[in-house]
């Protein structure tokens, strides 16, 4: 299983390219580790006749009841008699259920906690390359040098999908989508090996975990190297920054604000120490790109968050060029609309750009809203039931006397997990993760995190057992059986 974990991992790496497309849908990397997951999995249920295992939480629970509200929000394109919505909604719901299945699967399969350290320790050692190629590119697109701009062949990032002007990636003359990288003179955002800034920026924040957990409880690192650690943290730093990235900012100081409120009173010293070493680090950056561009980062940050402030309270400081906040806030506000028009179960899944045919009105930016708007008042209150009983569960074993019973790897994949699960949260309010193959991994990570958990505190779990015998076992009894039959 450790194998298929890292090859699903890794395909977050190749997202933007195809192996071969079905209709509208790109058949990637993913779907190749997806599949083989699922292959394995039924062959340790049916044929080795693995029980599953499941904690008793909440979190779950609502995952479980995630599925009922995915499948309620088929009730509203059922009586409207609507074909495109009808069959739109069996594409996503059938979509929603191939990556929902996986997170619940690794709550029961007997999955070691050394199979997912491994998946974090690649993704890091990957990290390494991402950011170089970041770099590399932030130059090379300046200087026309060969893979400044990268060919996207999923078509699900293609501006042509579905119709659709809006779109995060650009058209060349061509037909080729590419990269969509935004220049503010000659500086560039980088984008690195995925499709967008804001993409890099959470995986920067995700390597930024990886990294900070071990140090607030004195915990093993990861990777042992401390030169490699050093490194990847200057690299990483230097990657969000220049991703320019709202959506990045958001993140990082969701991690910092996160730390002092939980683990203040211990590390509180070790946190201002982190502080001052990416101030000092960004400081440095910055002085780098615009001697080299004469472009200040930090400069067209504090403009960017000062006019959308200023944008609401009537200033006068202007927006940055090409700025999406307001877009993202309208599609919001678009949600908002779908959800009075059908609050109960919502439009349906994968429903929600058939409300208004416009480019303007493809998607929803917000994972959150977009809940909002396809499952109704039933999806949103359970889609947030998940949160909320996830960082329950993780409060009760980092928090109070559980904590102690666990075993020291299990206590830094705890908080990992944590930590991990802010990110998530976050992200399904400035992104729309909610069908996004990486949210439904991470709760992945969750649950198999979780499941050992519940067994070293010797916490209540629930026993599936699919096949009463192995199948290897029956079909040896039914082989002995006919050849102890024969005259």
């Amino acid at each position: 299983m450790k194998y298929i974990l890292i090859l699903i991992s890794i395909s977050m790496f190749f997202g933007i390219f195809r192996i071969f497309s079905i209709d509208t849908y790109s058949v990637t990397l993913f779907d190749v580790g997806i599949v083989l997951f699922y292959l394995i999995t039924i062959k340790r249920i049916v044929w080795d006749g693995e029980v599953l295992l499941f904690p008793r939480s909440f979190g779950i629970y609502f995952v479980c009841a995630m599925i009922v509200a995915v499948i309620l929000s088929g009730i509203m394109p059922i009586l409207e008699g609507n074909s495109n919505k009808q069959i739109q909604f069996l594409k996503t719901s059938a979509h929603f259920l191939y990556l929902v299945f996986f997170a619940i699967l690794c709550a029961g399969v007997n999955i070691q906690l050394i199979d997912w350290k491994k998946t974090i320790q690649i993704s890091m050692v990957c990290a390494i390359f991402i950011h170089i190629f970041g770099i590399y590119q932030l130059v090379a697109r300046g200087l026309d040098l060969p893979f400044a701009w990268l060919n996207i062949s999923d078509i699900t990032l293609s501006a042509t999908t579905r119709g659709l002007a809006s779109a995060t990636s650009l058209t060349d003359a061509d037909g080729m989508t590419k990269q969509i990288s935004l220049n503010y003179g000659s500086f560039y955002r980088a984008t690195s090996i995925f499709s967008e800034p804001s993409t890099l920026a959470s995986f920067c924040n995700y390597i930024l975990v990886c990294l900070l957990v071990p140090i607030i409880r004195n915990g093993k690192p990861f990777i042992q190297s401390k030169k490699f650690n050093i490194t990847l943290s200057i690299l990483t730093v230097v990657s969000l920054f220049l991703t320019f990235s709202l959506t990045g900012l958001v993140l990082f100081l969701g991690i910092v604000g996160f730390a002092f409120l939980t683990d203040r009173s211990k590390n509180i010293i070790k946190i201002l120490k982190i502080i001052c070493f990416v101030v000092v680090l960004l400081f440095i950056t910055d002085f780098i790109v615009e001697a080299t561009t004469d472009i200040s980062v930090a400069s067209l940050f504090t403009q960017r968050v000062g006019g959308i402030v200023s944008k609401y309270i009537g200033g006068h400081i202007e927006s940055t060029g090409g700025e999406s906040f307001f877009t993202r806030m309208m599609s919001i506000v678009n949600a908002l609309e779908i959800w009075v028009t059908y609050p109960i179960t919502g439009i349906g899944v994968g429903c929600y750009y058939l409300f208004l045919r416009s480019p303007e009105f493809g998607f929803s930016d917000s994972g959150v809203f977009s809940v909002l708007a396809e499952t109704g008042f039933i999806g949103i209150i359970i889609f947030l039931g998940i949160y909320v009983a996830l960082f329950n569960e993780w409060r009760r074993f980092l928090f109070t006397y559980y904590y102690r019973k666990l075993n020291e790897e299990t206590k830094t994949m705890s908080l990992f997990v944590f930590y991990n699960l802010l990110l998530l949260s976050i992200s399904s309010i400035t992104s729309n993760s909610f069908l996004n193959w990486t949210l439904w991994f991470y709760f992945g990570l969750t649950f198999t995190i979780l499941s050992i958990a519940y067994k070293e505190c010797l916490l209540p779990v629930i026993s599936i057992k699919v096949m009463n015998s192995p199948l290897k076992q029956l079909l040896a009894e039914n082989f002995i059986q006919i050849k102890n039959s024969k005259p």
